[in-house]
C-alpha cells in the first residue's frame, strides 16, 4: 500500500488542528505584567506564560500535569494514565528528563509532548519524512513510508524481469509527483504491467482523480499479485475517506466543520471497509481498515459508534505502547474537545472510562461559571463503574475534595494502602489524594504516610510528587531541616530548589552552597539566593564571609532575566558584575563593607543601587509560590529583614536633606530614570499582581516634583544637566 502522509491525511487523521493554547487571560495579563516590569512570578515560563501551581491539587486546568488522574491535568493524560492502570506497564521506569522546553516544571509536571518524550524517547533524524527517498523526490506528497512494502511486493515477483522491476522502483518515485513519464514501453510482462497500472491509480489517488483512482484500482481486485490485489480493494477506503474531507479542508489546512463533508464519499468509504474485511478478514490492513471505521463515524456524526469504538480501545489498548498516546490525543481531539462531548458520552449507559474522563474535567473550576460535576449527577452514574469500583472511588473522592467538603469523607473513600512496592497510575492517584486529604486535616499521621507511599512511587513522576507533599508538610511545621538533613528523603533538586529561594534560613542556604553532594545548579542557587537576601535584606556584615563561598570562577554573564530556568546561575556577578557607569563606585566587596559599618552611608547605598541596575537585578525576583497554604515555598521566609529594592534606596536618599549635594541629585535623577521610558516604575518590585504594580508608582506629580526640584536646587549638577524629561 503506498501510504499518504500529506495535509489532507493528516487532517482526516486528526480530525482538527493539535494547536493548544493556554488561557488567553493568563497570557495577556502576563505579557502585559513583563513589559512593564514586573518580576518573575512564580516560574513563569518566558515563551509560553507557563508555570506550574506547585502544589498537589489544582482546581483549574493547570498546564503542567500531575502523575495523578486528576481535574486539573490535560485530558490526554488522563486517559494514558488511565490506560497504563488498566493494562500496566512492567517495564521498569526510569526519572523522566527534564522537558527542554519547560525546565521549570522539573520532574514533577509534565506537557503533553514533555511526557510523551518520557516515555518514548524519539530518535534524531526518525519520522516518515527522512530518507532517501524524500532527498530523491522533494515536495512530493506521495509518503516515502510506502515505498518499502512496494518494493518488497516487487523483489516477491520472481517472475518479474530485473529491467522491469528496476523500472517500476523508478516510476513509484513519480506516484503523485508532476507530470508522471511512464514510458510504458519498458514493462510489457503480465506481473509488470499490475504494477504499472497500480502506480497509475495510486498517481490518481494523490492527484485527488478519485474517478481515475477508483476505476484504475477496481481493475485490479483480481490481479495475478496478491499484494496487489489486496491493496486494490483496501485503497477505496482511502480513496472515499480523502473525497469526503477534499472540501473540508480550509485555507489553512484545518478541520473546517462537518458541515462541509461529502456525505456520499464516507458512505462509500464505510462500504469499502466491510467490502475489504469480508475480503480479508485477516489481511494485511485488517487493522487500518477497524480503525478508519473510526474515521468513518466521526466524520457521518456517528457519535454512538464512535464512543463504543472508543471505549473498547481504551480498555483494551496496552498503556506501554506509543498508540496509547495516539488514541489518547485521537479521542480528545475528535470527542472530548467538542463542546457537548458531556452530552454526547452521557447519553451511552455502557461508557465507563469515558464517562470518567469527561466527568474529572467538569470538576475543573470553570472561570465563566460553569457548574462543576454535582455529587447527585456523580451517585447517578454509580451503576455505569460496576467493573471499575476503584476509578469510581477517586472520581467520588476527587469531587469532594475540589467541591471544599469534609477531608474524612475522602479517606472513607479512599482506604490507606500506602504500602506497595509499586503502584499503577489509579492506584498512585487514589493514595495522593489520601494524602491531600490528611494534609488539609494537619492529621498527625500525614508524614507517615508520604512517607510509605516513597516506597512504591515510580522516579517517572510519582516520587517527585510525593516528595513535595512530605516537603510541604514538613514546610507548614517548620521542620525545613528535615527537608535538607543528610539522608533526607527529599532528593528532587526542583522541590529543594524553590525551598532555598523562598523559606531556607541562612544557615541552610550556607549548609547547601558547600554540600558536595548536591548537584553543582543547586548549590550555586544556594550561593546565589543567599548572597542576594544578604544585600537586599541589608545583612551586609555577612555578606564577605558569604562571598567566599563563591569560585573564584563563577559565571557571570547569562543574565537574569529567564533565571529560575536557565542551566547556568550567574552566581558569579556578586564576584565580577559592574560596580559602576559614571557614578564612581568601588567594588561590591567594599560597598558592602561600607554598609556592614555604617548602613546609612548614602554613596554605599546609592553603589548598592548601580549594582542592581547594572547587572539587571531591577524586577528581578527569586521563585514566589502562591497564595495557597499548601504550596511549596508558601511560608514564612527564614532568612530575617524586609526586602529593600532600588526605588527604595532613592526614596530615603531624597527624603535626607542632610545628603551631600551631589548625591541627593544623583538620587533624584535615578529616582526619576525609573520611570523611563514606560511611565511605569522599573526599579520596584517583582510585583504579584496588578494592585502591588498599581500600589508602588509614584504620582506623576511627584516624579515632576523630583525633576523640577534636580533642575531649580542642583542647576550645575552633571546629573541635572543630563535629564530631559520625566515620565
Amino acid at each position: 500500500m503506498m501510504k499518504d502522509n500529506g495535509r489532507l491525511d493528516r487532517i482526516i487523521s486528526r480530525g482538527v488542528s493539535l494547536r493548544r493554547e493556554h488561557p488567553v487571560g493568563t497570557l495577556l495579563g502576563a505579557l502585559a505584567l513583563s513589559t512593564i516590569g514586573l518580576g518573575g512570578t512564580l516560574w513563569a515560563c518566558a515563551d509560553s506564560s507557563c508555570a506550574p501551581s506547585w502544589q498537589l491539587a489544582s482546581a483549574e486546568y493547570d498546564c503542567g500535569g500531575r502523575a495523578v488522574i486528576s481535574p486539573g491535568n490535560d485530558t490526554r493524560i488522563n486517559m494514558l494514565w488511565l490506560m497504563r492502570s488498566l493494562a500496566p506497564d512492567d517495564r521498569a521506569q526510569v526519572g523522566a528528563v527534564a522537558d527542554a522546553n519547560n525546565p521549570q516544571f522539573g520532574q514533577s509536571f509534565m506537557t503533553w509532548p514533555g511526557l510523551r518524550a518520557a516515555l518514548w524517547p524519539q530518535t534524531a533524524g526518525g519520522g516518515d519524512d527522512a530518507g532517501q527517498t524524500m532527498t530523491e523526490a522533494p515536495g512530493c506528497d506521495a509518503s516515502s513510508s510506502g515505498i518499502p512494502a512496494f518494493n518488497a511486493a516487487l523483489d516477491a515477483e520472481t517472475a518479474l524481469p530485473e529491467p522491469e522491476r528496476a523500472a517500476l522502483r523508478r516510476f513509484r518515485l513519480q506516484a503523485g509527483c508532476g507530470d508522471a513519464n511512464w514510458d510504458d514501453k519498458t514493462v510489457s510482462s503480465k506481473p509488470g504491467r499490475e504494477y504499472l497500472s497500480y502506480l497509475k491509480a495510486a498517481d490518481a489517488f494523490y492527484k485527488a482523480d478519485w474517478p481515475a483512482a477508483r476505476s484504475g484500482f477496481a481493475s485490479l481486485t483480481r490481479a495475478r499479485s496478491r499484494w496487489v490485489a489486496e491493496t486494490a480493494i483496501y485503497m477505496p477506503i482511502r480513496i472515499g475517506l480523502r473525497a469526503a474531507m477534499a472540501q473540508a479542508v480550509d485555507e489553512y489546512g484545518d478541520f473546517a466543520g462537518p458541515d462541509k463533508v461529502d456525505r456520499t464519499a464516507v458512505a462509500q468509504a464505510e462500504a469499502a471497509i466491510a467490502a475489504y474485511l469480508k475480503a480479508y478478514p485477516k489481511g494485511r490492513y485488517r487493522a487500518s481498515a477497524e480503525g478508519l471505521r473510526r474515521r468513518v463515524a466521526w466524520l457521518g456524526g456517528d457519535w454512538a459508534a464512535l464512543t463504543q469504538s472508543y471505549e473498547k480501545l481504551l480498555a483494551t489498548t496496552p498503556g506501554g505502547d506509543e498508540a496509547a498516546a495516539d488514541l489518547a490525543e485521537e479521542i480528545d481531539i475528535k470527542l472530548l474537545e467538542r463542546s457537548d462531548a458531556s452530552t454526547i458520552v452521557g447519553k451511552q449507559q455502557n461508557l465507563p472510562l469515558l464517562t470518567a474522563i469527561v466527568d474529572l474535567k467538569r470538576m475543573r473550576q470553570h472561570s465563566d461559571g460553569a457548574a462543576p460535576l454535582s455529587a447527585s449527577e456523580l451517585a447517578a452514574q454509580q451503576a455505569h463503574f460496576r467493573a471499575h469500583g476503584d476509578l469510581y472511588g477517586l472520581l467520588q473522592a476527587s469531587r469532594s475534595y475540589y467541591a471544599g467538603e469534609e477531608p474524612k469523607t475522602i479517606l472513607a473513600l479512599l482506604p490507606d494502602a500506602a504500602r506497595q512496592s509499586r503502584f499503577t497510575p489509579l492506584a498512585f492517584s487514589r493514595q495522593t489524594l489520601r494524602g491531600m486529604a490528611l494534609s488539609k486535616l494537619r492529621d498527625p499521621n500525614e508524614v507517615g504516610f508520604w512517607r510509605d507511599l516513597l516506597g512504591g512511587a515510580s522516579p517517572l513522576y510519582q516520587r517527585p510528587l510525593v516528595e513535595m507533599g512530605l516537603a510541604v508538610r514538613w514546610q507548614r511545621d517548620g521542620r525545613l531541616d528535615q527537608i535538607f538533613a543528610t539522608g533526607s528523603p527529599i532528593t528532587d533538586s526542583p522541590t529543594r530548589s524553590i525551598l532555598l529561594q523562598t523559606v531556607a534560613t541562612p544557615a541552610i542556604l550556607r549548609a547547601s552552597a558547600g554540600d558536595a553532594a548536591r548537584p553543582a545548579r543547586e548549590r550555586d542557587l544556594a550561593r546565589f539566593t543567599l548572597l542576594y537576601k544578604d544585600l537586599t535584606r541589608g545583612a551586609f556584615g555577612d555578606f564577605a564571609a558569604d562571598l567566599a563561598l563563591v569560585p573564584v570562577n563563577a559565571p557571570a554573564d547569562s543574565g537574569l532575566w529567564d533565571f529560575t530556568q536557565q542551566d547556568v546561575i550567574p552566581v558569579g556577578l556578586f564576584r565580577k558584575g559592574k560596580w559602576s557607569d559614571g557614578f564612581a563606585c568601588p567594588t561590591l566587596m567594599q560597598t558592602a563593607a561600607t554598609l556592614a559599618r555604617n548602613p546609612a552611608n548614602v554613596q554605599a547605598r546609592l553603589c548598592l543601587g548601580d549594582f542592581y541596575r547594572l547587572n539587571g537585578f531591577d524586577g528581578f525576583s527569586l521563585f514566589k509560590a502562591s497564595d495557597d497554604k499548601l504550596a511549596l515555598g508558601n511560608g514564612p521566609d527564614g532568612f530575617p529583614g524586609r526586602p529593600q529594592s532600588r526605588d527604595d534606596i532613592y526614596a530615603r536618599i531624597i527624603a535626607d536633606r542632610n545628603a551631600a549635594a551631589e548625591d541627593r541629585a544623583y538620587a533624584l535623577y535615578r529616582a526619576v530614570m525609573c520611570y523611563a521610558p514606560s511611565g511605569y516604575n522599573s526599579c520596584g518590585g517583582p510585583y504579584r499582581n496588578y494592585e502591588e504594580m498599581e500600589a508602588a508608582q509614584a504620582p506623576q506629580a511627584e516624579r515632576k516634583a523630583w525633576f523640577t526640584e534636580l533642575k531649580q536646587r542642583y542647576p550645575d549638577s552633571r546629573w541635572a544637566k543630563a535629564l530631559r524629561y520625566y515620565w
